[in-house]
């Protein structure tokens, strides 16, 4: 029998030939969906200095967007566009990891930061080593280290300690309480939001939903998120045990702090994170480490932004070292 090559079409393309039907827009709106219950509890919580905080950092980083876009990288394409909404996503997770009570024009300047030297300088869209709106978060840290510590009442907190203190429960168990319980309200008003800090990182509960519409949505990597909040739960609970007095009781250090908003919207950032299954784990496993690390035997209360900071420096190491088996290896 012969065979009519005549017949036979072939459609050669460049790689990759197996593509995904999520688009990058799909993916981003999906990211926004999930932000806005954190997002929106923030409002509810803290009232409108939330809602202006929230809108003056997504703003601004849209406006820088445009600004690279158009003045400085004109023409080069790949790497971004006001359209994509990556740059409303770094101006709205930016905002959740700030204090309610931060100058507006200094949010501004963080989320142009994270646009403009964060982002566009390492290569604009999927090329940036660094989470562009924890970078932005760091060097508000570095340039206004009070106003960052500076945090608002919760307008829906039950506790006269929340309602009086302006430590939050972090500061307050590594300065003033040595690592005894820091709240007169139960762990579940904790969870759902009865304390101070950051934006969105007051309700364990509103994260945990957003997370679950990142994960249904497949918009993150379950290993992300898993591997980071079982290493920092593990390493809690043997400080916990074997270092009484330097930390809180596991279920309260996970509730309190970033740990929840990291794990959920920073930890599982498809460009700063690796690609590899195994080393999203070790991402993962890393990252809670640290932020343990960070928390117990720095003169920092709070280690979530630096942990996976160097972690993201490590990521293309990471890459490197948990390679993927190739398709029709034997070994």
């Amino acid at each position: 029998m012969s065979l009519d090559n005549s017949k036979i079409k072939l459609n050669v393309s460049p790689a990759p030939h197996i593509k995904e039907k999520q688009t990058l827009p799909d993916i981003m709106k999906i990211t926004l969906w999930a932000l806005a219950f954190p997002a929106a509890g923030s409002i509810f919580f803290f009232g409108v200095p939330a809602l202006l905080l929230i809108i003056v950092t997504s703003l601004s980083a849209l406006l820088a967007e445009i600004f690279v876009l158009k003045f400085l990288r004109k023409g080069k394409k790949g790497i971004g566009s006001p359209s994509d909404m990556s740059a409303l996503i770094t101006g709205l997770i930016l905002a959740l990891v700030l204090p309610a009570g931060f100058p507006l024009w200094a949010a501004g300047l963080g989320a142009a930061f994270a646009i403009i030297i964060v982002k566009h300088t390492a290569g604009g869209l999927g090329r940036n080593i660094f989470n562009p709106a924890l970078m932005g978060r760091a060097f508000l840290t570095a340039a206004f280290p009070v106003m960052i510590t500076t945090y608002a009442i919760n307008y829906r907190s039950i506790s006269d300690y929340e309602a009086v203190s302006s430590a939050t429960p972090l500061s307050a168990a590594k300065f003033e309480r040595g690592g005894e319980e820091v709240t007169d309200a139960p762990l579940l008003a904790y969870f759902i939001g009865e304390k101070k800090g950051s934006l969105g990182e007051t309700s364990p509960l509103l994260i945990l939903i957003g997370l679950s519409v990142l994960l249904i949505g497949k918009a993150a990597d379950w290993r992300l998120p898993a591997a980071y909040f079982g290493s920092f739960i593990f390493f809690s609970i043997l400080v916990w045990l074997f270092y009484p007095g330097y930390s809180l009781d596991p279920l309260t250090s996970l509730f309190t702090g970033g740990v929840m908003l990291g794990g959920a919207f920073m930890v599982t950032d498809p460009v700063t994170t690796p690609v590899t299954p195994k080393g999203k784990l070790v991402f993962g496993i890393g990252a809670g480490f640290l932020t343990m690390l960070i928390r117990v035997f720095s003169g920092y209360p709070e280690g979530v932004m630096f942990s996976i900071l160097l972690m993201n420096a490590v990521t293309p190491l990471i890459n490197r070292v948990t390679p993927v088996k190739k398709y029709g290896s034997i070994g």
